[in-house]
Parts: structure tokens; sequence; C-alpha cells
């Protein structure tokens, strides 16, 4: 059952999987696919069920806050490490972008816990089509953290589908600055200057 839950979960029915989850005592889980159908109210006591909550569901009470930008309680640093991606791209796949926009907004929060915030929201931008939003926070990213190669190769895939193929080589050339030897880095490099120099062999 717990694995029919997870399937129709990420199939986006959270009605069943929120069925198929309660019935597990799968409190979490429940309230994060309530949260996903708009019922704030029904996570919250979802979250609440546990005596001994784990570290997501302390998240999820966390987030129950923040999405009204409300802070009561800072996440912790491995909290943001695992979910803050995690339910900035669940709320925008959902259209639930008021609570997306005080996810970003809550940003400066985040990244009192762990620095690397800046960058989490930058990939969830990036995979959901924001690609200018996605450079502002590369560079706040970039500002803490310039040697990251991840950071210049999102910048430069963000820059190339906006044509802007100099950019992304200069993105490029920084990722492999300190990733010299990054497959993918190297192979994306030579796309970038078959669109600058189409001629060149």
């Amino acid at each position: 059952m717990q694995q029919k839950a997870k399937e129709l979960f990420y199939q986006g029915d959270y009605t069943k999987a929120l069925e198929l989850f309660s019935a597990e005592n799968s409190n979490y889980e429940a309230g994060l696919c309530a949260l996903l159908l708009n019922d704030e109210e029904n996570a919250k006591i979802f979250w609440t069920k546990d005596k001994d909550p784990d570290i997501a569901t302390k998240w999820g009470l966390i987030i129950l806050n923040i999405i009204h930008l409300k802070i009561k309680e800072r996440p912790t640093f491995f909290q943001v490490r695992a979910f803050l991606e995690v339910y900035l791209n669940l709320f925008i796949q959902n259209k639930q972008l008021s609570w997306a926009e005080n996810l970003i907004s809550a940003c400066d929060i985040f990244a009192r816990s762990n620095p690397e915030s800046y960058k989490f929201i930058a990939r969830a931008l990036f995979a959901n089509g924001y690609l200018e939003l996605s450079h502002k926070f590369l560079n706040e990213s970039k500002k803490l953290f310039y040697c990251d190669p991840e950071s210049h190769f999102i910048d430069s895939q963000a820059y190339f589908l906006e044509g802007k193929f100099e950019k992304a080589l200069e993105s490029i050339n920084e990722t492999l600055k300190s990733a010299s030897e990054y497959y993918p880095a190297i192979e994306f490099k030579k796309i970038i200057e078959q669109k600058i120099n189409p001629q060149a062999k």
C-alpha cells in the first residue's frame, strides 16, 4: 500500500495518496498531500499527531508558518538541504505560486541555517523555467561560494536557453576552472562553442 501511495503522489493524485498514507499512519506524507491540496488545517493535524516528530515533520510545521511569512522557528541546516528545493518545486508545479514566492522571500532566513539556500532556490527556479530569476539567486550564491562549479554550470545552461551564448561560454569556463574534468561541463562547452561558431569542427 505504501508503494501505491508513493506512485499516486508522484502522479499528482494527492487525494488518493492521502487516503493511503493516512491508512498507513504515514503522517508526514499524508500532511504533505493535504498541504498540496491547499488544506493547511488538515496538514497541521497530521503533522502534530506524532509525539516524537521526525525532521521532515518538523520542517512541515515550520513551512506552515513561512508560507504566510511568519518566522516562528528557523529550520536546521539539514532540513534546508533536504527539503527547500523539493517544496519550492512542488509549490511551483502545483500552481501554489504565492507560497513559492513566500518561500523565496524567506531565503535570507534559510541562508542563516544553510548558505547554499540561494543555489537550492536557483536550481528550482531554473528547473521550472524562471531563467532570469535563477541568475539573480546564482549571483547571490556565487558571492558566498564563487568556486562552486554547479552554480556556474546552472548559470551557463540558463544563458544558453536564453540564447546568450557568449555569457554561457563565460560561465561554463568558470565551471571548468574548479572542475576541469567534469564531463557534462566539457560536453556542454562543445555545444556552446558550436552555437557561437557553427563552422568550427
